[in-house]
């Protein structure tokens, strides 16, 4: 596999899980946690998925899989116990022109899932290209180590910043250019770690001054 890195809007994405055990567990958090409300298609669910269909966070349809369960949707996860069945999810799937990932099957899968690390609007996404989950994993640990939870704040306020650079100055990208450059020296991620966050305000404020010139 030659993988593409790809950021998806959840929030817009049709995805069916096959399977309700615990592999269909990790992938169905996956997914809500990115904003997906995916269809659970199988007979029994974990107690973890039952909660979740419960609160309304994903849709359970509960039956074991069927020929045609696949169209309409995006994303499509085989992720039940049965090589049989898996392997069935997969072929429908791909006629059905959707990604698809199958458990345990990196060769079967269009679409691998990484290890991943968040921080707020900040994600990290590790993948080995299904050489070695393990491998993804350990690097997923020092990342964690490495990104301070202080990013989450920090990416929050140049979300703000942003906005408010692009109200100022519509018409002028030099200028733009001219306080991004300003306002994200690479110490800033020290600051973060740091949680100095009046610094960081005072910083900003200084690069959006019109003596910033």
């Amino acid at each position: 596999m030659k993988p593409l890195p790809l950021w998806v809007d959840g929030r817009r994405l049709r995805a069916l899980v096959v399977g309700g055990g615990r592999v269909a567990e990790r992938k169905v958090r996956a997914l809500c946690t990115a904003g997906v409300r995916p269809v659970v298609v199988a007979p029994e669910l974990s107690p973890r998925l039952a909660a979740l269909a419960a609160r309304g966070a994903i849709e359970h349809r509960p039956r074991p899989y069927a020929e045609g369960d696949a169209q309409g949707f995006q994303l499509v996860i085989a992720a039940t116990d049965r090589r049989d069945v898996n392997d069935r999810v997969r072929r429908d799937a791909e006629a059905a022109g959707a990604w698809v990932n199958v458990a345990d099957d990196p060769r079967g899968s269009t679409v691998l899932w990484p290890a991943v690390v968040r921080r707020g609007a900040v994600v990290v996404a590790i993948g080995t290209g299904g050489a070695s989950p393990l491998l993804a994993r350990r690097l997923r640990e020092r990342v964690e180590q490495a990104l301070p939870p202080g990013v989450a704040w920090l990416a929050a306020r140049l979300r703000r910043l942003r906005v408010e650079v692009r109200r100022r100055w519509p018409s002028d990208p030099a200028r733009r250019r001219a306080v991004w450059a300003c306002a994200v020296p690479p110490e800033m991620l020290d600051w973060a770690a740091r949680d100095e966050r009046e610094r960081i305000e005072a910083h900003i404020a200084a690069c959006l001054s019109p003596c910033a010139d």
